[in-house]
Protein backbone atom coordinates (compact mmCIF):
# COMPACT_ATOMS: atom_id res chain seq x y z
CA UNK A 1 0.00 0.00 0.00
CA UNK A 2 1.52 3.34 -1.05
CA UNK A 3 1.31 6.28 1.62
CA UNK A 4 -1.49 8.78 0.73
CA UNK A 5 -0.09 12.25 1.68
CA UNK A 6 -2.25 15.76 1.71
CA UNK A 7 -0.29 18.73 1.08
CA UNK A 8 -1.10 22.35 1.46
CA UNK A 9 1.42 23.10 -1.44
CA UNK A 10 1.70 26.44 -1.97
CA UNK A 11 2.48 26.31 1.59
CA UNK A 12 5.30 23.86 0.50
CA UNK A 13 6.31 25.51 -2.15
CA UNK A 14 6.64 28.70 -0.14
CA UNK A 15 6.88 31.89 -1.83
CA UNK A 16 7.45 31.00 -4.92
CA UNK A 17 4.52 29.56 -6.10
CA UNK A 18 2.44 32.38 -3.83
CA UNK A 19 4.01 34.73 -6.17
CA UNK A 20 3.57 33.04 -9.80
CA UNK A 21 -0.33 32.08 -8.87
CA UNK A 22 -1.33 35.12 -7.64
CA UNK A 23 -2.65 37.90 -9.89
CA UNK A 24 -5.61 35.66 -11.80
CA UNK A 25 -7.49 34.29 -9.03
CA UNK A 26 -8.81 35.00 -5.31
CA UNK A 27 -7.01 31.44 -4.51
CA UNK A 28 -3.98 31.00 -2.11
CA UNK A 29 -3.49 27.95 -2.14
CA UNK A 30 -3.89 24.31 -3.77
CA UNK A 31 -4.45 21.07 -1.92
CA UNK A 32 -2.72 18.55 -3.56
CA UNK A 33 -2.42 14.47 -2.96
CA UNK A 34 0.54 12.79 -3.27
CA UNK A 35 1.47 9.18 -3.65
CA UNK A 36 5.25 7.95 -4.34
CA UNK A 37 4.61 6.39 -7.76
CA UNK A 38 3.29 9.68 -9.26
CA UNK A 39 5.99 12.60 -9.65
CA UNK A 40 4.45 15.86 -7.92
CA UNK A 41 5.99 18.98 -7.48
CA UNK A 42 9.65 18.62 -7.63
CA UNK A 43 12.71 20.71 -8.93
CA UNK A 44 11.92 19.63 -12.74
CA UNK A 45 8.39 20.39 -12.60
CA UNK A 46 8.55 23.63 -9.88
CA UNK A 47 11.61 24.92 -12.88
CA UNK A 48 8.58 24.37 -15.68
CA UNK A 49 6.66 26.60 -14.46
CA UNK A 50 9.32 29.00 -13.12
CA UNK A 51 10.01 29.08 -16.55
CA UNK A 52 6.28 29.35 -17.98
CA UNK A 53 6.09 32.15 -15.47
CA UNK A 54 9.00 34.02 -17.31
CA UNK A 55 7.73 34.31 -20.84
CA UNK A 56 6.75 37.53 -22.21
CA UNK A 57 3.76 37.10 -22.87
CA UNK A 58 1.98 34.19 -21.33
CA UNK A 59 -1.54 35.52 -21.77
CA UNK A 60 -1.38 34.80 -25.68
CA UNK A 61 -0.49 31.21 -25.37
CA UNK A 62 -2.85 30.32 -22.53
CA UNK A 63 -5.78 32.95 -21.80
CA UNK A 64 -8.80 31.28 -23.59
CA UNK A 65 -6.39 28.60 -25.50
CA UNK A 66 -6.57 25.24 -25.86
CA UNK A 67 -3.74 23.54 -24.07
CA UNK A 68 -1.81 20.18 -23.80
CA UNK A 69 0.36 18.88 -20.68
CA UNK A 70 2.26 16.52 -21.37
CA UNK A 71 4.09 14.39 -18.09
CA UNK A 72 0.91 15.93 -15.81
CA UNK A 73 1.92 13.78 -13.30
CA UNK A 74 -0.57 14.69 -10.28
CA UNK A 75 -1.64 17.55 -12.19
CA UNK A 76 -0.45 20.12 -10.42
CA UNK A 77 0.40 22.29 -13.44
CA UNK A 78 -2.55 22.32 -15.41
CA UNK A 79 -4.28 23.36 -12.54
CA UNK A 80 -2.13 25.74 -11.70
CA UNK A 81 -1.89 27.22 -16.08
CA UNK A 82 -6.01 26.89 -15.69
CA UNK A 83 -6.25 28.80 -11.89
CA UNK A 84 -4.10 31.54 -13.22
CA UNK A 85 -4.57 31.74 -17.26
CA UNK A 86 -8.08 30.14 -17.56
CA UNK A 87 -7.34 28.70 -20.82
CA UNK A 88 -10.70 27.61 -22.67
CA UNK A 89 -9.03 23.56 -22.29
CA UNK A 90 -6.34 21.98 -20.24
CA UNK A 91 -5.46 17.93 -21.41
CA UNK A 92 -3.33 16.85 -18.62
CA UNK A 93 -1.18 13.33 -20.58
CA UNK A 94 -0.08 10.65 -18.79
CA UNK A 95 1.44 7.59 -19.83
CA UNK A 96 0.86 6.69 -15.59
CA UNK A 97 -2.07 5.18 -15.08
CA UNK A 98 -2.13 6.21 -11.46
CA UNK A 99 -1.26 9.46 -12.08
CA UNK A 100 -4.16 10.46 -14.20
CA UNK A 101 -6.46 8.52 -11.10
CA UNK A 102 -4.82 11.07 -8.57
CA UNK A 103 -4.78 14.18 -10.86
CA UNK A 104 -8.48 13.53 -11.06
CA UNK A 105 -8.77 13.60 -7.46
CA UNK A 106 -6.97 16.72 -6.90
CA UNK A 107 -8.54 18.32 -9.48
CA UNK A 108 -11.75 17.77 -7.43
CA UNK A 109 -9.81 18.95 -4.34
CA UNK A 110 -9.33 22.44 -6.32
CA UNK A 111 -12.49 22.56 -7.85
CA UNK A 112 -15.12 22.23 -5.13
CA UNK A 113 -15.01 24.30 -1.14
CA UNK A 114 -15.31 22.98 2.01
CA UNK A 115 -19.21 22.11 1.83
CA UNK A 116 -18.24 20.38 -2.01
CA UNK A 117 -19.87 23.32 -3.78
CA UNK A 118 -18.63 24.27 -7.24
CA UNK A 119 -15.76 27.31 -7.13
CA UNK A 120 -16.68 29.67 -9.93
CA UNK A 121 -14.01 31.87 -11.95
CA UNK A 122 -14.46 35.41 -13.09
CA UNK A 123 -16.38 33.75 -16.41
CA UNK A 124 -18.63 31.47 -14.64
CA UNK A 125 -16.60 28.29 -14.99
CA UNK A 126 -14.61 25.96 -13.20
CA UNK A 127 -11.48 24.08 -13.26
CA UNK A 128 -13.80 20.92 -14.09
CA UNK A 129 -15.08 22.75 -16.90
CA UNK A 130 -11.74 23.54 -18.16
CA UNK A 131 -9.29 20.30 -17.27
CA UNK A 132 -9.40 16.97 -18.21
CA UNK A 133 -7.13 14.18 -17.33
CA UNK A 134 -6.35 10.98 -19.85
CA UNK A 135 -4.24 7.85 -20.34
CA UNK A 136 -1.70 8.85 -23.04
CA UNK A 137 1.64 8.09 -24.56
CA UNK A 138 2.69 11.55 -25.27
CA UNK A 139 -0.59 13.20 -27.74
CA UNK A 140 -1.55 10.19 -28.77
CA UNK A 141 -4.79 11.28 -27.22
CA UNK A 142 -5.01 14.29 -28.83
CA UNK A 143 -3.82 12.61 -31.96
CA UNK A 144 -6.78 10.27 -31.85
CA UNK A 145 -9.88 12.72 -30.86
CA UNK A 146 -8.25 15.31 -33.57
CA UNK A 147 -7.93 18.00 -31.14
CA UNK A 148 -5.79 20.61 -32.46
CA UNK A 149 -4.05 22.21 -29.90
CA UNK A 150 -2.48 26.14 -29.45
CA UNK A 151 -0.27 25.14 -26.81
CA UNK A 152 2.40 22.28 -25.41
CA UNK A 153 3.62 22.44 -22.33
CA UNK A 154 6.11 19.13 -21.60
CA UNK A 155 8.16 18.35 -18.62
CA UNK A 156 8.97 14.77 -19.86
CA UNK A 157 11.72 12.08 -18.40
CA UNK A 158 15.41 11.87 -19.42
CA UNK A 159 17.54 8.89 -18.83
CA UNK A 160 20.90 8.76 -19.95
CA UNK A 161 22.14 6.03 -20.89
CA UNK A 162 24.49 6.45 -23.97
CA UNK A 163 26.33 3.62 -25.83
CA UNK A 164 29.13 3.92 -26.88
CA UNK A 165 29.21 2.41 -30.47
CA UNK A 166 25.78 3.77 -31.16
CA UNK A 167 26.74 7.77 -30.13
CA UNK A 168 29.93 7.22 -31.95
CA UNK A 169 27.91 7.24 -35.47
CA UNK A 170 25.83 10.02 -34.52
CA UNK A 171 28.62 12.39 -33.06
CA UNK A 172 30.97 14.23 -35.68
CA UNK A 173 34.36 15.57 -34.98
CA UNK A 174 32.66 18.97 -35.91
CA UNK A 175 31.03 20.23 -32.87
CA UNK A 176 31.64 24.11 -32.49
CA UNK A 177 29.78 25.61 -35.44
CA UNK A 178 26.88 24.34 -36.25
CA UNK A 179 24.35 22.71 -33.85
CA UNK A 180 23.07 20.52 -36.43
CA UNK A 181 26.65 19.29 -37.23
CA UNK A 182 26.31 17.55 -33.15
CA UNK A 183 23.01 15.16 -34.44
CA UNK A 184 24.96 14.11 -38.21
CA UNK A 185 24.55 10.01 -39.02
CA UNK A 186 24.52 7.10 -41.33
CA UNK A 187 24.53 4.51 -38.38
CA UNK A 188 20.64 2.62 -37.65
CA UNK A 189 19.42 3.55 -34.45
CA UNK A 190 16.19 2.23 -33.22
CA UNK A 191 14.68 5.79 -32.80
CA UNK A 192 15.34 9.20 -33.17
CA UNK A 193 19.31 10.15 -32.77
CA UNK A 194 18.65 11.94 -29.59
CA UNK A 195 17.77 8.85 -27.89
CA UNK A 196 21.51 8.24 -26.66
CA UNK A 197 21.68 11.64 -24.99
CA UNK A 198 18.63 10.85 -22.94
CA UNK A 199 16.29 13.10 -25.41
CA UNK A 200 14.13 10.46 -27.19
CA UNK A 201 10.96 11.19 -25.44
CA UNK A 202 11.67 14.90 -26.23
CA UNK A 203 12.38 14.50 -29.72
CA UNK A 204 9.27 12.31 -30.34
CA UNK A 205 7.22 14.89 -28.43
CA UNK A 206 8.09 17.83 -30.52
CA UNK A 207 7.54 15.64 -33.52
CA UNK A 208 3.91 14.82 -32.66
CA UNK A 209 3.35 18.49 -31.22
CA UNK A 210 4.10 19.83 -35.03
CA UNK A 211 1.15 17.46 -36.17
CA UNK A 212 -1.26 19.05 -33.85
CA UNK A 213 -0.43 22.12 -32.84
CA UNK A 214 -1.97 25.22 -34.84
CA UNK A 215 0.75 26.73 -37.21
CA UNK A 216 1.33 29.75 -34.52
CA UNK A 217 0.87 27.73 -31.63
CA UNK A 218 3.90 27.10 -29.39
CA UNK A 219 5.94 24.81 -27.21
CA UNK A 220 7.44 24.92 -23.90
CA UNK A 221 9.66 22.02 -22.83
CA UNK A 222 12.16 21.32 -19.99
CA UNK A 223 15.33 20.14 -20.55
CA UNK A 224 17.97 18.75 -18.54
CA UNK A 225 21.76 20.03 -19.60
CA UNK A 226 23.61 16.80 -19.07
CA UNK A 227 24.09 15.99 -22.74
CA UNK A 228 25.22 20.18 -23.08
CA UNK A 229 23.73 23.16 -23.93
CA UNK A 230 24.70 22.25 -28.02
CA UNK A 231 23.03 19.19 -28.17
CA UNK A 232 20.09 20.24 -26.31
CA UNK A 233 19.20 23.16 -28.18
CA UNK A 234 19.99 21.27 -31.49
CA UNK A 235 16.57 19.11 -30.95
CA UNK A 236 14.54 21.90 -31.46
CA UNK A 237 16.61 23.81 -33.94
CA UNK A 238 17.45 21.62 -36.22
CA UNK A 239 13.98 20.49 -36.79
CA UNK A 240 12.83 24.39 -37.70
CA UNK A 241 12.34 26.00 -34.38
CA UNK A 242 13.14 29.35 -33.19
CA UNK A 243 13.71 29.59 -29.80
CA UNK A 244 13.81 31.00 -26.23
CA UNK A 245 15.42 30.15 -22.77
CA UNK A 246 12.45 31.07 -20.20
CA UNK A 247 14.54 30.07 -17.30
CA UNK A 248 17.88 28.20 -16.05
CA UNK A 249 18.30 26.65 -12.83
CA UNK A 250 20.74 24.24 -11.65
CA UNK A 251 20.02 20.42 -10.23
CA UNK A 252 22.48 18.64 -7.44
CA UNK A 253 23.35 15.08 -9.30
CA UNK A 254 22.31 12.36 -6.51
CA UNK A 255 25.41 11.64 -4.87
CA UNK A 256 25.37 8.03 -5.88
CA UNK A 257 24.06 8.38 -9.51
CA UNK A 258 26.48 6.36 -11.56
CA UNK A 259 28.04 8.54 -14.43
CA UNK A 260 30.79 6.17 -15.47
CA UNK A 261 29.28 5.34 -18.70
CA UNK A 262 29.72 9.07 -19.32
CA UNK A 263 33.06 9.12 -18.61
CA UNK A 264 33.75 5.68 -20.91
CA UNK A 265 31.99 7.88 -23.82
CA UNK A 266 34.06 10.60 -23.25
CA UNK A 267 37.54 8.88 -23.70
CA UNK A 268 35.85 7.82 -27.46
CA UNK A 269 34.30 11.09 -28.47
CA UNK A 270 35.25 14.60 -28.82
CA UNK A 271 32.10 15.08 -27.32
CA UNK A 272 31.77 16.04 -23.37
CA UNK A 273 28.51 16.19 -21.25
CA UNK A 274 27.88 19.43 -19.00
CA UNK A 275 28.06 19.34 -15.61
CA UNK A 276 28.94 21.89 -12.95
CA UNK A 277 31.08 22.05 -9.38
CA UNK A 278 27.78 22.56 -6.58
CA UNK A 279 25.12 24.94 -7.21
CA UNK A 280 26.44 27.93 -8.25
CA UNK A 281 29.61 27.01 -10.26
CA UNK A 282 28.89 28.66 -14.36
CA UNK A 283 31.84 27.49 -15.79
CA UNK A 284 30.81 23.63 -17.45
CA UNK A 285 33.11 20.27 -16.52
CA UNK A 286 33.18 17.07 -18.25
CA UNK A 287 31.87 13.91 -17.15
CA UNK A 288 35.34 12.77 -16.11
CA UNK A 289 36.08 15.78 -13.74
CA UNK A 290 32.76 15.70 -12.70
CA UNK A 291 33.45 11.65 -11.36
CA UNK A 292 36.78 12.83 -10.23
CA UNK A 293 35.59 15.87 -8.43
CA UNK A 294 32.15 13.58 -6.42
CA UNK A 295 34.56 10.58 -5.20
CA UNK A 296 36.68 13.47 -3.86
CA UNK A 297 33.70 14.42 -1.86
CA UNK A 298 32.54 17.10 -4.10
CA UNK A 299 29.34 17.72 -5.06
CA UNK A 300 27.71 18.35 -8.91
CA UNK A 301 25.21 19.71 -10.61
CA UNK A 302 23.34 20.44 -13.86
CA UNK A 303 21.40 22.59 -16.14
CA UNK A 304 18.08 22.54 -16.33
CA UNK A 305 16.60 24.85 -18.55
CA UNK A 306 12.65 25.38 -20.30
CA UNK A 307 12.41 26.61 -23.49
CA UNK A 308 10.15 27.92 -25.52
CA UNK A 309 9.77 27.11 -29.42
CA UNK A 310 7.91 28.03 -32.55
CA UNK A 311 7.86 26.94 -36.18
CA UNK A 312 9.46 28.94 -38.39
CA UNK A 313 7.42 28.04 -41.97
CA UNK A 314 5.48 25.78 -40.21
CA UNK A 315 3.53 24.74 -43.07
CA UNK A 316 6.54 24.07 -44.91
CA UNK A 317 8.17 22.74 -42.38
CA UNK A 318 5.39 20.00 -41.51
CA UNK A 319 5.23 19.04 -45.31
CA UNK A 320 9.04 18.36 -45.33
CA UNK A 321 8.69 16.19 -42.04
CA UNK A 322 6.35 14.39 -43.63
CA UNK A 323 7.34 13.78 -46.61
CA UNK A 324 11.04 12.24 -44.85
CA UNK A 325 9.05 10.15 -42.42
CA UNK A 326 7.04 8.65 -45.40
CA UNK A 327 9.98 7.70 -47.64
CA UNK A 328 13.40 9.07 -46.44
CA UNK A 329 13.43 8.04 -43.00
CA UNK A 330 17.30 7.51 -42.98
CA UNK A 331 17.15 11.24 -44.34
CA UNK A 332 14.58 12.66 -41.24
CA UNK A 333 18.38 11.75 -39.24
CA UNK A 334 20.63 13.87 -40.43
CA UNK A 335 17.82 17.13 -41.36
CA UNK A 336 19.01 20.24 -39.98
CA UNK A 337 16.55 23.22 -40.37
CA UNK A 338 19.15 25.83 -38.23
CA UNK A 339 20.35 28.55 -39.99
CA UNK A 340 22.90 30.74 -38.22
CA UNK A 341 21.25 33.86 -40.73
CA UNK A 342 17.29 34.10 -40.62
CA UNK A 343 17.07 35.98 -44.00
CA UNK A 344 18.28 33.11 -45.44
CA UNK A 345 15.63 30.38 -44.15
CA UNK A 346 12.67 31.28 -45.72
CA UNK A 347 14.59 30.79 -49.79
CA UNK A 348 16.10 27.12 -47.89
CA UNK A 349 13.45 26.01 -46.43
CA UNK A 350 11.29 26.59 -49.62
CA UNK A 351 13.75 24.66 -52.03
CA UNK A 352 13.97 22.04 -49.95
CA UNK A 353 10.28 21.38 -49.90
CA UNK A 354 10.25 21.39 -53.35
CA UNK A 355 13.39 18.84 -54.06
CA UNK A 356 11.22 15.91 -51.51
CA UNK A 357 8.26 16.88 -52.85
CA UNK A 358 9.66 16.36 -56.10
CA UNK A 359 12.05 13.29 -54.95
CA UNK A 360 8.99 11.90 -53.39
CA UNK A 361 6.60 11.70 -56.47
CA UNK A 362 9.20 9.50 -58.14
CA UNK A 363 9.54 12.38 -61.43
CA UNK A 364 11.76 12.18 -64.46
CA UNK A 365 15.20 13.93 -63.32
CA UNK A 366 14.76 17.39 -65.74
CA UNK A 367 18.51 17.94 -65.22
CA UNK A 368 20.70 16.83 -67.74
CA UNK A 369 24.06 14.34 -67.12
CA UNK A 370 26.84 16.41 -67.40
CA UNK A 371 29.14 16.23 -70.42
CA UNK A 372 31.75 13.30 -70.91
Amino acid sequence: QEKLQFTSFLHYLDWKIYQMLSGSQQRKKLIMMEIPSVFGPRDRSITLYEGINHHPDPDSIFRSKTVAQLGCGNGWISIALTEKWCPSKVYGLDINPRAIKIAWINLYLNALDDDGLPIYDREGKTLLDRVEFHESDLLFYCRDNKIELDSIVGCIPQILKPSPEAMSKIITENLSKEFGNIFRTSGPLRGFVEDQFGLGLIARAVEEGMAVIKPTGTMIFNVGGRPGQGVCECLFLRRGFRITKLRQTKIMQAANTDISALVEFEKNSPHRFEFFMGSVGDQPISARTALAYMKSGGHVSHALSVYSCQLRQPNQVNKLIEILKNGFHELSRSLDLSFADDSSAHEKITFLVYLASFLNANKPNPCQPPAE
